[in-house]
Parts: structure tokens; C-alpha cells; sequence
């Protein structure tokens, strides 16, 4: 076994894991180790393990707690593990981001919480400005992967006198006027040539999130520098010099994504809720979701984090609802009850080609349910 990096992970290959009828063991663990030390953790996974021990097999059991005992290297904030030793099959990612701690068995490894993770903090970068150049990181699931910068003429006051020297220039104007007009021009030249190198890094990497970090004055001027596409795609900036340390950086930039999709969740909660509330294109609670779901309606799903729900699913055409019935109302087959209807609403809904939102800390959300969504009509 091996403790691969957050870098490393293949969403696709663990959706696309075949275990032929064998049990998939899937675990995630928060280790923040702001949070608590290690033998609480351990003592929760124990528990998570004793819940769903009846469910899978003991060699998939060992499989977690061996790999954690023995080969973990405690160095990150949560660890997701998927063992199915049926099939030899085993994965085991460290991760530098906080996840809900949860252990699941299914015929395939469970992946939604993973996926979350890579779509909030998959890959962001961070310009890093001044008056002279810029300073570029790229970060994957919180670890910087990609570093590039550009250091253009040098700018600079010379106190007294009211002239200020720009270096290469090769002498000193004396007219305060004048001077500072060149001044200026050598900054915008600077900020050009930083914003043509920030644009060529975010699109060769397929950055999707960019925070700046500077002056306000400087990155209000960089960022208007910036392809319109690209000034899109700012999330927040941050009052950060070029000399700031890589995990100053890290965690400053994590602040400003978790902050910017919080905002965007409360705003999707509130559109949701008032499309609910005017019969438009918005549903709330379990019955009207399902009911827009069986419709192909649903365009963005947003469900409170933790909730989950019994119900019932057609074992022909998969048909989910909430209410127990003897039959399939659509092909007659055989409905059985299942222990969480939401993990398959969002699992057809992604079928669908809808949007799926786990939201964090909304109440309003779980006041109107727990779940709700946007509809296509």
C-alpha cells in the first residue's frame, strides 16, 4: 500500500471500477490536526468501521485499519481510502482539506465527497502583483504543483525633490510632471506584460479560479488588464505582497474559495427558495424534488450537507420515491426500500447532466427540507 498524493487522484478510475457484485468499502477521514489529536481520530474510525462492518468484509476492514496504523503518514487534514479485497483493489489518497468523516459500502467506491473536494479546490492559482511583475502558483487540492513570474523595469520614488528614478532609464528627470508620467507608463508596462503572462498560465493549465493578491489600487488595475474571460473567473483578492510564504499563500487563497462558495451557495438557496415559494422554476423538500426529477427537470440540485433520507427504488427502471408501494408505477417491477433515497436523486440527476450542490452551514436550506433545486421549466 502507498499514500499517494492529492495530485494523483483519478476520479474516473475509481467511477469506473467494476467489482462484479463484490462489496466496495469507501472511508473518508477528517485528520485536521487543529481539531484533535490522533487517537481521537482513530477512535472514530473505529467507530465508522463497527457501523457499517456488517455490510462488507473483513479483509476490507483490515485493509483501513492496517493502512492507517501502519502506512499513513498523518501529514495531511483527511484521508479518503476504497478497498474492495475481492477484486484487489485498493486506493488511499492523503489530502490536504477538510472532509466529513464517513464510511459507505456499495458496489462501487463512493466518490461523490471526492469529487466535492476536487471541484472547490481542484485547480486554482493565485497572481501575486506589484507595480514591477508578478508572481504565479498553481495549486491542486491545496498543493502548489506549477510556479511562474515575471520581473519587469524597475520602479521606484526617490524621496525629496519631487523625481523619482526609474531604473534602466539612465538618468533622472528633473520635472516632477514629467517624471511621474514615465513612472506610470513603466508600471502599466510592468502590469501588461504580468497580465499577458497570468492569461497564457491560467489557460495552459485550465485554471478555473484565479485569485490576486496585492494593493487594492494595483490588482484593481491588474485585473482590469486582464482578458475579459479571464476577469470572470477572479473569485476574491487578497491584500498579499510578492514576498509572502507559499502556505500564507495556500491559506489565504482557501479563506477567499471557501468564503466565495459559501456566498454562491446562500444565493443558490435563496433563488431556490424563491422560485419555490412563486411556482416557477423551483422546488423544495424531498416529494417536489423527487416529482421534478422523475420529469428530467432538474437543473441544479442543492442538498444540506449530512442529509440523507430513507425511501424506495424500483429495481427495473430505477424509479426513487419516497413513499412505500407495492409495485413500480411506470414498468410494474419490484420496489425496494433503501437506506438513502438522496444519494440516488443526486446520482440521476449527474446522469442527467444537472449540477449538483452540497451545501455547507445554510440554513434556510434545511428549513425548507434539506433539498431543493432549479428546474430546466
Amino acid at each position: 500500500m502507498s499514500n499517494q498524493s492529492a495530485y494523483s487522484i483519478d476520479v474516473n478510475e475509481l467511477v469506473g471500477f467494476e467489482a462484479n457484485g463484490q462489496p466496495v468499502l469507501s472511508v473518508y477521514l477528517n485528520v485536521d490536526p487543529t481539531w484533535h489529536k490522533t487517537d481521537a481520530y482513530k477512535l472514530r474510525l473505529r467507530h465508522l468501521l463497527e457501523d457499517v462492518a456488517d455490510q462488507t468484509s473483513p479483509a476490507d476492514i483490515e485493509a483501513v485499519e492496517r493502512y492507517i496504523e501502519r502506512e499513513y503518514d498523518w501529514s495531511g487534514r483527511a484521508v479518503a481510502m476504497f478497498s474492495c479485497a475481492a477484486a484487489g483493489f485498493w486506493r488511499a489518497y492523503s489530502l490536504p482539506v477538510q472532509l466529513r468523516s464517513l464510511a459507505r459500502v456499495a458496489d462501487k467506491p463512493y466518490v461523490k465527497p471526492l469529487a466535492d473536494i476536487m471541484d472547490r479546490y481542484g485547480r486554482f492559482a493565485v497572481a501575486l502583483v506589484d507595480r514591477q511583475g508578478a508572481k504565479l502558483y498553481l495549486f491542486h487540492l491545496g498543493r502548489l504543483v506549477e510556479t511562474a513570474g515575471t520581473l519587469g523595469e524597475e520602479v521606484r520614488r526617490v524621496k525629496g525633490g519631487g523625481g523619482a528614478t526609474v531604473a534602466g532609464a539612465g538618468h533622472r528627470v528633473g520635472d516632477a510632471g514629467h517624471t511621474a508620467a514615465r513612472v506610470e507608463q513603466t508600471a502599466l508596462r510592468n502590469l501588461r506584460e504580468a497580465a499577458d503572462l497570468t492569461a497564457r498560465f491560467c489557460q495552459a493549465h485550465g485554471v478555473e479560479r484565479l485569485i490576486l493578491g496585492g494593493t487594492e489600487e494595483t490588482v484593481a488595475q491588474f485585473r482590469s488588464l486582464l482578458p475579459k474571460p479571464l476577469q470572470e473567473h477572479v473569485v476574491g483578492s487578497v491584500a498579499l505582497n510578492m514576498n509572502a510564504a507559499e502556505n500564507e499563500v495556500l491559506a489565504r487563497a482557501i479563506e477567499i474559495i471557501t468564503a466565495y462558495d459559501h456566498e454562491r451557495e446562500l444565493e443558490l438557496v435563496d433563488k431556490i427558495i424563491t422560485a419555490a415559494a412563486k411556482g416557477t422554476n423551483g422546488v423544495v423538500r424531498l416529494d417536489d424534488t423527487l416529482g421534478a426529477l422523475h420529469e428530467g427537470r432538474i437543473q441544479v440540485l442543492a442538498v444540506s450537507e449530512g442529509y440523507h433520507a430513507p425511501g424506495y427504488q424500483c429495481q427495473g427502471c430505477g424509479y426513487v420515491t419516497a413513499q412505500a408501494l407495492a409495485e413500480c408505477p411506470f414498468c410494474g417491477s419490484e420496489i425496494r426500500e433503501i437506506p438513502d433515497v438522496v444519494e440516488s436523486i443526486i446520482e440521476q440527476v449527474i446522469e442527467q447532466g444537472g449540477v449538483v450542490e452540497v451545501v455547507q452551514d445554510v440554513p434556510a436550506l434545511k428549513e425548507a427540507g434539506g433539498i431543493g433545486a432549479l428546474l430546466r421549466y
